[in-house]
């Protein structure tokens, strides 16, 4: 027999007794394991009667073990009477455990966190900016430029260098005459304007010309390494080349270059690039409006999440870190850093990626709840066909290893997206701003 009481909207307690019965049955049902090894005259170890064991070592020795194995049995049961979700183990208090006999039962509470209750607050006419899947004249000319740099190409000289141009030169740096450590390289190509080199150092190399020899004057900066900073400098400068940077012309014979299947003249490429665009910004578009849409359905249906929970599937998502980690072969915490993150920020992030998560995940089962949508037979078929296909199994053997329920809800979560595409985003603004086109 039990009694709920809501503690808060993710939390419970349970008041269960355990009547004498329950717990005389459970002191029989554990005494051969805690028996096993009792040494009683005239009988083999475990051997002996309960009576007699319980004449020499008294019911008390049985009632640690009596006591979980009657909370276990009692726990579940009153679980499951009250249909609970609940989602890390309860934390139990036994009322007057001083006084527990045998012959009589005892009461206990179980304090324990369950999956908070949603409230859709609001699922349908959420507003908010999308991008724009429009590709303009201006995307496609930006992309052919980029294009056209990327097979540009450095070529000799015998005019002086101007900004944008690269001079390849010897230098070596010397400080009140004496040269210092690391102010020396050869045949280093340095692309004038790039601010490669400390201020004024560049500027001093325009007009240069190959196999010219020049004294570059420069001061460090007050920021610059402790053993140089704020000191006045000389660099003997030697230059071997001066090269400009040619950017090829848009013609036919470029493209052909490019060696596109389809595609041979201008036209043809801008036409192609265009397609591209449209590609990726229809990719861009539908990114970015789900991440929006799925930001503004949390924001507006609060659900207070059990700390437990989130921890917990920070816990995997750290795991899943860990496993790329090792796929790489490189240590955890040298990969967290070529993603910028200290395991510190990893671990924030984390709970903050798990805590969303668990939210979006409840507010679907919400919805779905709530709007019922139907699933077809055939839909089912041919997921589990595309499970089978993925996994190289038998229809059959795909049926067996997936849960029916598993496909209903992957196929409803798939139909309850739709609907809230079809039901938030730009055209819901409550200002009433113009659809993003």
């Amino acid at each position: 027999m039990s009694q709920l009481e809501k503690i808060s909207s993710n939390q419970v307690k349970l008041t269960i007794e355990v009547s004498a019965e329950q717990f005389g049955h459970a002191i029989e049902h554990v005494y051969p394991e805690v028996a096993k090894d009792a040494k009683i005259d005239g009988f083999r170890p475990g051997k002996a009667p309960m009576n007699l064991y319980i004449k020499h070592y008294g019911y008390s020795a049985l009632y640690e073990h009596a006591i979980d194995h009657a909370i276990n049995d009692t726990y579940r049961d009153a679980v499951m009477e009250h249909n609970l979700m609940v989602v890390d183990y309860p934390k139990i208090d036994i009322n007057e455990i001083e006084n527990i006999s045998h012959d009589k039962g005892f009461t206990y509470t179980a304090l324990v966190y369950v999956l908070p209750e949603v409230e859709l607050v609001q699922y349908k006419g959420l507003g908010f900016e999308a991008l724009s899947k429009k590709v303009l004249k201006k995307d496609i000319d930006a992309a052919i430029n980029n294009a056209l740099n990327n097979k540009a190409e450095n070529v000799l000289i015998d005019s002086p260098a101007k900004l944008s141009d690269t001079v390849v030169i010897d230098f070596e740096g010397f400080i009140d005459g004496v040269a210092f450590e690391g102010g020396k390289a050869e045949n280093y190509e340095l692309t004038l304007g790039s601010g490669a080199f400390i201020p004024g150092f560049e500027d001093q190399l325009i007009g240069s010309v190959a196999e010219e020899e020049r004294e570059v004057k420069v001061k460090f900066p007050e920021n610059y390494h402790a053993e140089l900073a704020g000191k006045d400098a000389t660099f003997k400068v030697k230059v071997h080349e001066v090269k400009q940077r040619v950017v090829p012309v848009l013609d036919d014979e470029f493209v052909a270059d490019l060696e596109i299947e389809g595609v041979k003249t201008v036209e043809e490429y801008r036409t192609y690039t265009e397609n591209n665009l449209k590609k990726a910004k229809e990719k861009e578009y539908e990114d970015d409006y789900l991440d929006k849409l799925l930001k503004a359905l949390v924001e507006a249906n609060p659900i207070d999440v059990p700390e437990v929970m989130i921890d917990n599937q920070a816990k995997d998502i750290e795991e899943r870190y860990r496993k790329q980690a090792e796929q790489y072969k490189i240590p955890f915490d040298m990969f967290l850093q070529f993603q910028g993150l200290t395991e510190e920020q990893f671990k924030e992030h984390a709970k903050l990626q798990a805590a969303n998560q668990i939210k979006i995940d409840l507010i679907f089962e919400a919805i779905i709840k709530k709007e019922n949508f139907p699933v077809k037979e055939e839909e089912i078929e041919k997921l589990y066909q595309e499970i089978a296909d993925g996994n190289k199994v038998s229809l059959e053997q795909a049926k067996k290893g997936v849960r029916l329920d598993d496909v209903k809800y992957h196929l409803q979560r798939d139909e309850a997206l739709e609907f809230l595409k079809k039901n938030n985003g730009p055209k819901f603004l409550k200002d009433n701003k113009e659809e993003t086109k």
